[in-house]
């Protein structure tokens, strides 16, 4: 049996149009275990009424938000309480097509060495999203290519974009995005499962990591395709909650995972503290800035 896990966070609407994507496309004996995510509306009460008469779906109500990594983690445990073998991590804006999650299914039975598997994600319009990056970017790379100054890069990140988008067949990858994939129970304990101390973001990082130190692989396969509603959960685009968990999981994971030097980590702190006073500044949200400068240097749960 494959266990699906889908965290519903306020936007039901997304989360039960996800799970009828599921439903329709899948042709394996399945569970999906739908976590309310301590939404504080009516969340809960439509997913009970909705999902109570099926027993292909396990509704589990949290009345606080775990946020991405500890909220799959619940999950994954009761996956592995009902014997599951297989899993996949879906985002409650995911739709799936035709054969999607049996095709990932099977990618991970043949390459017995990869612990996660991921599609081609595209938006509703059909254009790619680039959801994989081919190999770990050195300091001096990610500062160019993950923060504000690609904006002066454009080039060379339109080229990694074209390679990711003109892949054909399966491939290794540094990481596979977190808003779905397929992953080995199996391989997954071996990993220890998500890092429960962040709350959202960079768990594609943290589980590329933990991955290696294993000598375990993530694949990529472009001919599996699933369509992404990016953001919804998370309020439709950058806001200071988003951005402040953002780069306190950034912080978290080059300290802990790649142990980086003091100084690397103070230049990556200026350079997000700059991105908060031009981005927020610039739309007069002075008491999100004091906000984000309150919170930023918060350890992580």
């Amino acid at each position: 049996m494959i266990g699906i896990a889908v965290i519903n966070y306020k936007c039901y609407e997304k989360t039960i149009k996800c799970i009828e994507s599921i439903q329709k496309t899948i042709q394996t004996p399945y569970k999906i275990y739908l976590l309310e995510n301590g939404s504080e509306n009516e969340s809960a009460n439509i997913l009970k009424e909705k999902y109570c008469n099926d027993d292909r779906i396990e509704l589990l109500i949290s009345n606080q938000n775990h946020g991405y990594a500890r909220g799959n983690n619940i999950c994954i445990k009761r996956m592995r309480q009902d014997g599951c073998k297989y899993g996949i991590i879906s985002n409650n804006d995911i739709v799936c097509v035709e054969h999607t999650i049996n095709k990932l299914i099977k990618d991970l039975k043949v390459y017995k060495d990869f612990v996660i598997v991921g599609p081609m994600i595209v938006d509703p319009e059909g254009n790619y999203q680039q959801s994989v990056k081919l190999k770990k970017y050195k300091p001096v790379e990610y500062i160019i290519k993950s923060t504000y100054l690609s904006r002066f890069f454009k080039k060379l990140i339109d080229r990694e974009k074209e390679l990711t988008k003109d892949i054909s067949d399966f491939i290794e990858v540094s990481w596979t995005s977190g808003a779905f994939f397929a992953f080995s129970l199996e391989k997954m304990r071996m990993i220890d499962d998500f890092d429960p101390a962040t709350f959202l973001f960079y768990e594609e990082y943290i589980l590329s990591a933990k991955a290696g130190r294993c000598n375990l692989k993530i694949g990529y396969d472009p001919t599996v395709k699933v369509m992404h509603y990016h953001a919804v959960s998370t309020g439709g685009g950058l806001n200071i909650t988003s951005k402040m968990e953002a780069d306190r999981s950034e912080r978290y994971y080059f300290q802990t995972y790649e142990k980086t030097n003091k100084l690397y980590l103070g230049l990556l702190k200026i350079i997000r503290l700059m991105e908060v006073l031009f981005t927020f500044g610039k739309r007069k949200q002075f008491r999100e800035i004091k906000q984000y400068f309150a919170g930023i240097d918060i350890p992580l749960r």
